[in-house]
């Protein structure tokens, strides 16, 4: 992340103040330590390999090699204040462009000066290794090598920085696609739904309207009970949830309707244990199953039926069935608005962890099954 990003989004917390040294020095971790080390002793090991063959002859390898971990000292003390020049440019210099890699080549000659400089002055003041005597020798000859050393690694942690941003993109894109992916298809359900309401209260209101004509009475009663489903059912039509137990309700007033139409060639049941009526479930789709068995099931047939409502479980998943008396599936069954919008609604919203089965049974009419990931339907 942008040490810049880091400091903004601290200062939008009340009471964090990140202090401006640890921001100047962000990224510069232990690991990153060790391996400077690592690579400071490499380098001093590969210029004495003469050395390492003439003491392990004379069998002084120990000896040896404790004078050469002393000698870590000048280049590790050299190394700290290019370490804290160049990150400190790095994270608080320009970001991008010719002004940050001007920055940094300035960063990289200054901090090896100032390091070579730092390091005589330490070993002047302890008495070891090269004083101000011999300094502007030492600085001519270790300068220019420990500026290109450090130029080098530079490089290659500009490098690996532009890759972990890159890759930090290529994340923000992909957490920014699925958000787009979920709100088109909150998007689709939306228009589904909107499609199955109108489908819905049309073919009741001309139920009523065909009532009125044979008997006003029931017409009235019809007319009076559909207000008082709609009074309950409108403000939850547009819910993107909602549950079993509201659902069977809608469910129960819709047929307690058509009932009124259809006097005693409808009965109906709701099995439905009280232990899943919270479980969430989409929408209407009950009800729509519910309507499509008078529909296609029971109108057809001249002695009407019965329609029964059930939900159980089974393994993992939650099973909302709607069964009829009626005449069953025929050729082209299945295939209508009320149906191919609740497939679309369960692909939209489950994919493939959810169903509609549609299928005869054995009392001559048809049942149709709604199958939804129980974990997905926990009660809320």
């Amino acid at each position: 992340m942008d040490p810049r990003l880091t400091v903004e989004l601290a200062l939008a917390e009340p009471g964090r103040r990140p202090g401006l040294w640890r921001t100047s020095l962000a990224g510069l971790t232990p690991q990153v330590l060790a391996a400077v080390a690592a690579l400071t002793f490499i380098r001093m090991l590969s210029t004495k390999i003469e050395d390492v063959i003439y003491v392990a002859d004379h069998h002084e390898l120990g000896a040896w090699f404790l004078e050469l971990v002393k000698g870590l000292f000048g280049p590790l003390v050299m190394a700290a204040p290019m370490l804290i020049g160049i990150f400190a440019t790095a994270n608080l210099g320009p970001p991008r462009g010719p002004k940050r890699i001007a920055a940094l080549t300035a960063a990289v000659i200054l901090s090896a000066g100032a390091g070579v400089t730092l390091r005589v002055a330490i070993q002047g003041w302890l008495d070891i290794g090269t004083g101000w005597d011999q300094f502007a020798g030492f600085l001519s000859y270790v300068w220019p090598r420990y500026a290109v050393l450090g130029g080098m690694l530079t490089i290659v942690g500009e490098f690996y920085r532009r890759e972990v941003a890159s890759v930090e993109a290529m994340q923000r894109a992909e957490i920014d696609r699925a958000a787009l992916d979920r709100e088109m298809a909150e998007a689709r359900l939306q228009v589904l739904q909107a499609q199955i309401e109108p489908h819905f209260l049309f073919n009741t209101l001309a139920n009523v309207r065909r009532l009125y004509d044979r008997d006003p009475a029931a017409g009235g009663r019809m007319l009076e009970n559909l207000m008082r489903y709609l009074e309950v059912a409108l403000p939850r039509m547009r819910d993107s949830e909602s549950t079993l137990g509201r659902d069977s309700e809608l469910v129960d007033a819709f047929l307690r309707i058509q009932r009124i139409r259809m006097g005693s060639r409808l009965t109906f049941s709701i099995d439905i244990p009280a232990a899943l009526l919270a479980h969430s479930v989409p929408p209407m789709m009950l009800l729509t199953l519910a309507e499509n068995a008078i529909k296609h099931g029971l109108n057809p047939s001249p002695d009407g039926g019965l329609i029964r409502v059930t939900a159980r479980v089974e393994a993992d998943r939650l099973l909302l069935s709607v069964a009829d008396t009626g005449v069953g599936f025929g050729p082209g069954s299945g295939a209508g608005t009320g149906l191919a919008n609740i497939r679309a609604r369960l692909a939209a919203q489950f994919g493939d962890r959810a169903s509609l089965a549609l299928e005869n049974n054995d009392f001559g009419g048809a049942t149709a099954t709604i199958a939804l990931p129980l974990a997905e339907t926990a009660t809320a």
